[in-house]
């Protein structure tokens, strides 16, 4: 057992330096060229009242005669419309209520589809509302959209939570990311099994999104990132991932029910399959919590603190990579056991065949 707990660390941690050295070469800059591609800014929100201004506020003063913004308000009814009925204007901001949703679309792609048929820049960059831009944000992405041969364009930017749960439980994401997929495969490697992308933040040339209609494809698709990235590589497109911590910052979900509920509606779909989803769940414990557990038994105590000591490495700098401190490294069983409560809820919701987000209702499946 420990030769097997020994081996599936060791192909972590190296899959997860291999992909550390890789990340310092895709940090998104500033550099400086002439060449700038024209910008459709396009966000899809529903209910985002709270996170909705703090974005386009950021973003106001990057608008120009190149770069438009659009808001598609999704049913919003928190305050969201009104707002946007208030301040859009003044804010350079242009917006739309969306039609009503047909069946088998999820909201955030149906918003989305709209947005694109309204966006008139070069490059359509969806963003979430609950981001954050750093100023230069804009000038940076389009200059680099503007040289890229990528037709796929996504990045990863700060994680600030608003509590140390959502902190430790966020930190599975870039565990679950870094740690198992090499990112010159995502990258480059044409099998959609190694499609990633992060939703947060996707660019589409104008011309390849009116040739495959992406959203289209993926409508029902809950996890629709990943989707979108598949069928890119179905494509035989390029998908490019950029370090973006620098200029941008997400807040995401500001309690850790809000967290769990928002990770499980797409845990099991990561893992592709119920059984899968259990397998993952259970080889999680076996790895990381296990080797706790036997450190009260002085036998097994040598290899058990070798394991701790690899799982604390491991985690610290997951956490390193969207911007969160390596202490929380020390702090992985917490979590292991919020990844392993959050996957179980997963698991229940999509053999019920049934996930409740933001006030409606969608078929799970895997």
């Amino acid at each position: 057992m420990w030769a097997f707990i020994f081996a599936t660390l060791s192909v972590q941690l190296g899959i997860l330096a291999y992909n550390l050295l890789y990340w310092r070469r895709r940090r998104l800059t500033d550099c400086r060229s002439d060449a700038r591609a024209s910008l459709s800014i396009l966000i899809p929100a529903r209910n985002e009242r709270e996170n909705l201004p703090r974005l386009l506020e950021s973003l106001a003063p990057q608008l120009g005669c190149a770069v438009e913004c659009w808001v598609c308000d999704d049913g919003s009814d928190d305050g969201t419309t009104e707002w946007l009925e208030r301040h859009a204007a003044g804010l350079g901001v242009r917006w739309f209520r969306s039609a009503p949703r047909p069946d088998g679309w999820v909201g955030k792609n149906w918003a989305c589809y709209q947005l694109a048929a309204r966006a008139q820049g070069e490059w359509l960059l969806f963003l979430d509302a609950d981001l954050r831009c750093e100023a230069g944000f804009v000038n940076a992405t389009r200059a680099y959209l503007a040289h890229t041969d990528a037709h796929l364009v996504s990045a990863i930017p700060t994680f600030t939570p608003s509590s140390l749960p959502v902190a430790l439980l966020k930190v599975m994401v870039p565990f679950s990311v870094f740690t198992l997929l090499p990112l010159g495969l995502a990258e480059r490697h044409p099998n959609p099994a190694f499609a990633f992308a992060n939703g947060q933040v996707l660019a589409f040339r104008k011309s390849d999104y009116a040739r495959w209609l992406p959203h289209l494809f993926v409508r029902g698709a809950v996890l629709e990132d990943v989707a979108l990235a598949a069928l890119v590589k179905r494509h035989r497109g390029q998908v490019h991932l950029l370090d973006a911590r620098a200029w941008l910052r997400v807040s995401m979900y500001p309690t850790l029910r809000e967290a769990m509920n928002g990770f499980a509606k797409n845990a099991v779909a990561i893992c592709r399959t119920v059984p899968m989803a259990i397998f993952v769940g259970l080889m999680l414990m076996l790895v990381y919590l296990y080797p706790l557990a036997a450190l009260a038994f002085p036998a097994l105590r040598a290899g058990a603190s070798i394991a701790a000591i690899m799982a604390v490495v491991i985690f610290g700098l997951s956490a390193r990579v969207v911007g969160l401190p390596f202490g929380l490294g020390w702090l992985y069983a917490g979590s292991v056991a919020l990844g392993v409560l959050t996957l179980a809820r997963s698991i229940r919701w999509y053999r019920r065949g049934v996930i409740v987000w933001k006030g409606r209702v969608y078929r799970a499946h895997s």
